[in-house]
């Protein structure tokens, strides 16, 4: 049951209603049915991974505040589960292909169904483990608030990755009905809905039919394919992002902001800061830190740096192409933290060309963590520049404009405006974020935008729908 489907309106609705119907104190009890029931409508017998894994760690913290002595034993046993399903479920088939090509003995390489979502509760649970190892927050004793915080239906499939800190208490205390949060997660489901089936998957249909025959591509071209993934990514999962948010803002609930205009970054490192950021200051929080973080002199940092981005690769994908992915990303950081120092960060470039850097380098990246194989992304890499004195000519642009659409105008126009569309989203939000701006408007200013939108998503949604990407992960 997708965010987008008709089913997940309905369900949703019904759980709405029946939420602000039944007694507070039956409020918590209605939305963990409600998000094992969504959990189950994928696969059933999936469940119980996730019943497991929560009974683990609930379990697990409360012997580790009540027998102190024996706690890095608890938290070991706890994460040697959890992380032992992610590892059986999403690396070890990558693994053992891997043993096989280097060592030429045959391993056995089964193919389980990847659980929904694992990546991500797995993430949130293990950093819920280790504040309660490091005393930094108590146990939850609540076994069935603790359950709702593992699988809270809104963002259960792709995050955000939340903190105990800040999604239990509001599960402890959900509020009265307030016309205000309703409206304003309506608003933002609808923008995230928009997002997605009106502009990342109308996207996708031209990225994706670039990627399937990339031999007949070069050139601008291949630049164009490129530059329409990095904008369908971005609005495919900021799309998933706001209508979780929005889901859970219905029910009172706040979930953490996910994106903080990336493509305006300045460098690598500021993007990180801005892209995913439930997942990347995990990392920083519970990876980096624990290495040593930046404390330890360069080398160490660096080498810090590219632990944290290897496994960054690696967790959105068990493929070299992620790898390397999140080894590129490690080494522009790097760099730039190098030459920062030797310049004792005396000379800056303008805010608009250190834009232009980062967004071109995150594009670049982007190739290795699109392409299928090693060999696609290297293909694109050696051919994005070929022809590159006639890059200044208006018929090789055009000629290679109406390669990538199939000479279909009407493509191109909506293609552009969509592409247009996500641009002014971007830089609209620079001082404000757009609901706020919706929610200053005149009450019918809104209802006409709302209303645009949703004709816009009624006519423009592409038939084939596309999976949210990051529920692959």
């Amino acid at each position: 049951m997708q965010l987008y489907s008709f089913y997940f309106f309905i369900f949703l609705a019904a759980v709405i209603i029946l939420f602000y119907k039944i007694p507070r104190k039956f409020q918590w009890i209605l939305l963990l049915i409600s998000s094992y029931y969504f959990y189950a409508s994928w696969k059933p017998a999936l469940l119980l991974i996730i019943l497991i894994t929560t009974l683990t760690v609930y379990v697990a913290a409360i012997l580790i505040q009540s027998k102190p002595r024996k706690k890095r034993l608890f938290i070991t046993l706890a994460l040697l589960i959890n992380l032992g399903f992610l590892f059986v479920f999403k690396y070890l088939n990558f693994f053992s292909a891997t043993l096989d090509q280097f060592t030429g003995i045959s391993f056995p390489q089964p193919h389980f169904l990847l659980p929904i979502g694992i990546s991500f509760y797995t993430l949130q649970v293990t950093g819920y483990l280790i504040d309660v190892y490091r005393k930094k927050i108590k146990p939850e004793k609540h076994l069935g608030h603790f359950a709702l915080f593992v699988c809270f239906f809104p963002q259960l499939l792709a995050g955000p990755i939340e903190r105990s800190t800040t999604l239990l208490p509001q599960i402890k205390k959900l509020p009265k009905f307030k016309y205000e949060q309703i409206s304003d997660g309506l608003k933002l489901f609808t923008l995230g809905l928009f997002k997605k089936l009106v502009i990342a998957d109308n996207l996708s249909v031209v990225v994706n039919r670039g990627f399937e025959s990339l031999p007949e591509y070069k050139g601008i071209s291949l630049i164009l394919i490129i530059f329409l993934y990095t904008w369908q990514i971005y609005m495919d999962f900021s799309g998933y992002t706001d209508m979780a948010r929005g889901v859970a803002k219905m029910v009172g609930i706040n979930l953490l902001e996910n994106f903080n205009l990336p493509y305006l970054s300045t460098s690598i490192q500021d993007f990180w800061k801005r892209w995913h950021i439930s997942f990347s200051s995990w990392l920083r929080d519970y990876v980096y830190f624990m290495l040593g973080g930046s404390r330890k002199g360069m080398i160490l940092t660096i080498s810090n740096t590219f632990i944290v981005f290897t496994l960054s690769g690696l967790w959105h994908g068990a493929g070299w192409t992620f790898i390397i992915w999140g080894m590129l990303h490690a080494g522009a950081i790097s760099l730039e933290r190098t030459l920062k120092i030797i310049t004792k960060d005396k000379i800056r470039l303008p805010t608009f060309l250190s834009v232009i850097y980062a967004y071109t380098l995150v594009s670049i990246f982007w190739i290795f963590f699109r392409s299928p194989t090693l060999h696609d992304a290297f293909y694109i890499l050696r051919n994005s520049v070929v022809g590159i004195k006639n890059f200044a000519s208006i018929e090789y642009i055009s000629a290679s404009i109406n390669q990538v659409f199939l000479f279909n105008t009407v493509e191109i126009i909506i293609t552009l405006s969509l592409v247009c569309t996500a641009i002014a989203l971007e830089i609209s939000q620079r001082n404000t974020d757009i609901l706020t701006r919706i929610n200053r408007l005149p009450a019918l200013i809104r209802l006409l935008i709302f209303a645009v939108l949703i004709f816009l998503i009624l006519q423009l949604r592409n038939a084939q729908i596309q999976e949210f990407i990051y529920t692959q992960f």
